[in-house]
């Protein structure tokens, strides 16, 4: 069984080699109401999505439910640097969507 430290490690190694193309968003703060077709044809408004990953609960009181974040590929960084412009901070239904790329690890220091 491996530790939750362990887990964040791995899926940032994940996310990290996915990410290599550079045109991968990470975009959290999803209301649980959109699902993930709603949220495709939002993304596809602004190029065409190669890859989508809407990631939900796998287990506990939560499973099954939306985690409230997903990653996507657009064919083009231009199209990903739309999707950041535009999307960044929009309402969508109750929350505001936060937007950017999927390289960017925000350090927490103490």
């Amino acid at each position: 069984m491996s530790s939750a430290a362990e887990t964040v490690e791995n899926a940032s190694i994940i996310a990290e080699s996915a990410a290599h193309d550079g045109n991968r968003l990470w975009i959290g703060n999803i209301d649980p109401k959109i699902t993930e077709y709603h949220l495709v044809k939002l993304l596809e408004k602004f190029g065409k999505v190669k890859q989508f990953d809407f990631l939900f609960h796998k287990s506990g009181p939560l499973e099954g439910q939306p985690r409230g974040y997903c990653f996507v590929n657009f064919s083009t960084r231009e199209e990903a640097e739309r999707a950041i412009q535009c999307l960044n901070g929009k309402l969508a239904l109750s929350k505001k969507l936060v937007v950017r790329w999927a390289h960017a690890q925000v350090r927490v220091t103490r």
